[in-house]
């Protein structure tokens, strides 16, 4: 990867990101998307709802950001359409996640599941992929379809993943919690990374780069996401945050962590409460693991990524 690439990579995983020209763009993109869609007017509402109510546009950014690193072309209709595909697909992912994690908040309101009704969000959820395809495939690019489509096998499966770990009577390896984030959180990221490039003249090493990159910064996302879940209210983060993840006995690679560094009558408690299912006050569960030691140490390894 040449010196230009990793500038602009470092410009991209910047904890700051000032792009509000791209951001605007992308909004305008995402608001004219009913004058194209196949939907009746009350699915379109529904969708225009999804993607008007905030949300940082990370994954369209990387998207955008990786085709003009590596291209000279400006940024046009296609490489706005299959930025905004990845956007799409993350918000049906996430109305699938508020229902599997019984989330109650999403971007301080009520989750889609809990104010339509768990039939309106799975049918939304349908209706979004479809969308997010057909918006890959105005590119032309069979490639950028592909990663699109390998994305969406990729989340699917994280959910069986997921559940297969959570009804476990077994402890969770820290390699196992990275695996489902790289299916989980990582697989959205790398498909951005790569899209973008491959929305230019891309050789084979530019788009091993940029996954590897796209893995990396998702594992980095997902980390910071559980430990400001565990260090802010819910108010802060406009969603559930800890409270869910502690009621639904989540081992994120937090509380694994934690499983490690703390004395031998707190790590029964945890085993107790996350393997064996047994009850105990959140407020407990949530203190023993901010005073573990394990935040540091993942705040450490993010800083790695």
């Amino acid at each position: 990867m040449n010196i230009d690439m990793r500038i602009n990579l470092i410009r991209v995983t910047s904890n700051k990101l000032n792009l509000p020209l791209e951001v605007d763009q992308i909004n305008s993109y995402l608001s004219d998307l009913r004058n194209h869609s196949p939907y009746d007017d009350e699915i379109n509402d529904l969708i225009d709802h999804i993607l008007q109510n905030g949300g940082k546009r990370i994954r369209p950014l990387i998207c955008l950001l990786s085709f003009e690193m590596i291209s000279n072309e400006q940024r046009n209709d296609t490489s706005l359409a299959a930025a905004c595909s990845l956007e799409v697909i993350h918000n049906a992912s996430l109305i699938i996640d508020d229902i599997f994690d019984k989330d109650i908040y999403r971007r301080k309101e009520k989750s889609f599941y809990l104010k339509y009704s768990t039939f309106a969000a799975l049918s939304i959820s349908y209706s979004l992929s479809s969308l997010a395809l057909s918006l890959a495939s105005k590119t032309n690019v069979i490639e950028i379809v592909d990663e699109l489509i390998k994305a969406i096998h990729t989340l699917s499966t994280s959910l069986f993943l997921e559940q297969k770990f959570r009804s476990g009577k077994n402890k969770m390896t820290q390699e196992e919690a990275l695996q489902l984030i790289d299916r989980k959180t990582s697989s959205l990221f790398e498909a951005a990374s790569v899209i973008g490039v491959l929305l230019g003249n891309s050789s084979k090493e530019d788009r091993e780069s940029m996954k590897l990159f796209g893995k990396l910064f998702g594992r980095a996302f997902q980390l910071k996401d559980d430990y400001f879940s565990l260090t802010s209210e819910q108010n802060d983060l406009g969603k559930s945050g800890v409270w869910t993840d502690i009621s639904n006995r989540i081992q994120t690679y937090i509380v694994l962590e934690a499983m490690d560094l703390v004395s031998p009558a707190e790590k029964e408690i945890l085993n107790d409460y996350y393997i064996d299912k047994k009850d105990f006050p959140t407020e407990k569960i949530k203190s023993i693991l901010v005073n573990s030691g394990a935040l540091e140490i993942v705040k450490n390894q993010i800083s790695q990524y």
